[in-house]
């Protein structure tokens, strides 16, 4: 079995636990009153789902069978909720484990395509390592935020549906990060 079918098959299980504990981070937020740090925590849980769709569809083209994220994930629910923390634990969390994807896994996913010449997972790793790096500057921001007691006012927030790219107010005409237009842009 090829390094990058692994790669893949780590980045479907990393995604699937990052998108579940956002959901979490979403609901504790909530309880501690803060709705638009929860909304951060829905959005960027849809764009995991979308690295997930991305990193399947990679994975059946290299293994020409149609793959599963049944067959694949380990989300252990209680490990999961037990880790959920304060809101501002909780970004800081999110924060280090963006940061982690951004410049170690998927930078590394990346070498390994290249090195087995595989454009498909390429691909996938490059726009989810890229979208990533956007998340954890937006977790970043609203931490920051948080710490000096600034009120986050309610925005729009948009995911692109393609790459996972995070937009507010208003998607841009082509998402910076896969340059599909503004239509691909879901409001969440």
């Amino acid at each position: 079995m090829s390094v990058v079918i692994d790669n893949l098959k780590e980045a479907i299980n990393g995604e699937s636990n990052a998108k579940r504990k956002y959901e979490l981070f979403a609901e504790k937020a909530k309880e501690e009153n803060h709705p638009e740090i929860a909304h951060l925590f829905e959005a960027i849980s849809t764009a995991e789902a979308i690295h997930i769709k991305n990193h399947l569809r990679a994975l059946t083209v290299l293994t020409n069978k149609d793959v599963k994220v049944e067959d694949l994930v380990e989300v252990n629910e209680e490990v999961l909720r037990n880790n959920v923390k304060d809101t501002k634990s909780n970004l800081l969390d999110a924060i280090n484990g963006e940061t982690y994807e951004t410049k170690k896994m998927y930078k590394e996913f990346v070498r390994n395509s290249k090195k087995e010449d595989n454009e498909v997972a390429e691909l996938s790793f490059s726009l989810a390592r890229k979208a990533e790096k956007v998340h954890a500057e937006i977790f970043s921001s609203y931490l920051k935020k948080l710490e000096k007691e600034i009120i986050i006012d309610k925005q729009k927030i948009f995911v692109c549906q393609i790459c996972g790219n995070v937009e507010f107010a208003v998607p841009p005409s082509v998402c910076p990060i896969c340059d599909h237009t503004q239509k691909f842009f879901l409001e969440i």
